[in-house]
């Protein structure tokens, strides 16, 4: 088999795998390919919006899905901690880790009360959603209609608002739009965090993790303030655990708007991703439409043709292939 690789030094190709090897193998031999320690984890993902690949490790790349000239994106999730001496001390470097020593692991870094996470998202189009709803408590994260109960606030705010959701700050007829944002494949945005802040009566920090730039939805209305983080295609949580080994319901996911040290914090890991280069260049990546195989450039051009076309299933690809 022939993969491609994309991690967070470039792109590699994996040549020494077969359909019949075990998903741990593939693991084993991706950490090798990119220079990562066996004892790091690391997620893979395929298709486009990338969705996570989660077979068990004994799986056949066959039986999971994974086929000969498949594109793989891998993230460093986290490392294998033994100790809580491990937990406190920075990872030896390998080229990845970045240079500040408050950061512990490739999703963590050292705050004033404990430990900022990055709580990662599953990748099936409704990232931004699982991460408000995260937000406010982890107990529904795992529950599958609240993404869906999500969307339609999202459609009834713009129902209810005509003056502020007009047809041209939504780029498209109102009734379209609302339609549309309904679709399980649909992606969420600028918007829906807008429409997010007021629901939830909170500040939404989106730090986008290629620019550094902080978006503040509902800035200065409200005491308390959530984080998330925005890769170019994909948003994950930002939460406060007191100790790395603590189940998630200990998490804090609100902070007081005062509190600037958490943000500084924030920026700081967001400064790791990037130096990992943990990001989509949305306005230049080349994907393709599967479902007619016409070939688009960046997120602008895959929204407009989705909600032309009603096509929801588009791949990266690699124009130099």
């Amino acid at each position: 088999m022939r993969l491609r690789i994309k991690h967070a030094e470039g792109t590699s190709t994996l040549t020494d795998i077969d359909s019949s090897d075990t998903f741990l193998k593939l693991k084993d031999q991706i950490k090798k390919t990119i220079g990562l320690n066996m004892v790091q984890e690391i997620q893979i993902s395929g298709g486009y919006p990338p969705k996570a690949i989660n077979g068990s490790e004994n799986d056949s790349l066959f039986n999971i899905g994974i086929r000969d000239g498949d594109s793989l994106n891998v993230k460093v999730t986290g490392t294998t901690v033994t100790n809580q001496k491990d937990q406190t001390q920075p990872l030896p470097s390998n080229g990845i880790i970045a240079s500040s020593n408050k950061i512990i692991s490739n999703n963590a870094i050292k705050a004033d009360d404990g430990y900022l996470i990055l709580r990662v998202m599953e990748d099936d189009n409704s990232c931004l959603f699982r991460a408000m709803v995260i937000q406010k408590t982890y107990v529904l994260q795992k529950d599958p209609k609240i993404a869906a109960e999500l969307r339609q606030v999202v459609a009834s705010a713009i129902l209810s608002d005509p003056i502020t959701y007009n047809d041209v700050t939504l780029g498209q007829p109102r009734e379209k739009y609302m339609e549309w944002i309904q679709r399980k494949n649909s992606w969420g945005g600028a918007i829906e965090l807008a429409i997010f802040s007021n629901y939830f009566q909170v500040e939404i920090d989106s730090i986008d993790v290629q620019t550094g730039r902080i978006d503040k939805f509902g800035e200065g209305l409200y005491s308390e303030r959530v984080l998330i983080v925005y890769n170019g295609i994909h948003y994950d949580a930002l939460a406060l655990a007191p100790d790395l080994n603590l189940d998630i319901g200990y998490d804090q996911t609100q902070f007081p708007t005062t509190n600037n040290n958490i943000l500084l914090t924030a920026q700081e890991l967001v400064s790791h991703f990037k130096a990992m280069h943990l990001f989509t260049d949305i306005a230049n990546f080349s994907i393709r439409c599967e479902q007619c195989k016409i070939g688009l450039r960046g997120e602008k051009d895959a929204q407009e043709h989705a909600t032309r076309t009603g096509h929801t299933s588009f791949v990266e690809y690699n124009t130099n292939k």
